[in-house]
């Protein structure tokens, strides 16, 4: 993990379960959309950039395996 210039933590390296469903869940909510907005609504401690990266090639539905 690593400290960002605000001291919130930003977490680095593999994704859990339990985050990729967070991530999932905002998705069907608000759309693939706002990423940086996970992190500012205290959702992910992931910043935007990784988020919209995780759903993009590893999390949404329509991806060809």
């Amino acid at each position: 993990m690593e400290r960002h210039r605000d001291e919130q933590v930003i977490k680095k390296g593999p994704w859990i379960a339990e985050e990729d469903e967070v991530l999932m869940n905002f998705v069907n909510k608000y759309g693939p959309k706002d990423w940086s907005t996970i992190r500012s609504m205290g959702l992910l401690p992931r910043t935007g950039k990784s988020c919209r990266l995780r759903w993009v090639n590893k999390l949404r539905p329509n991806l060809k395996m």
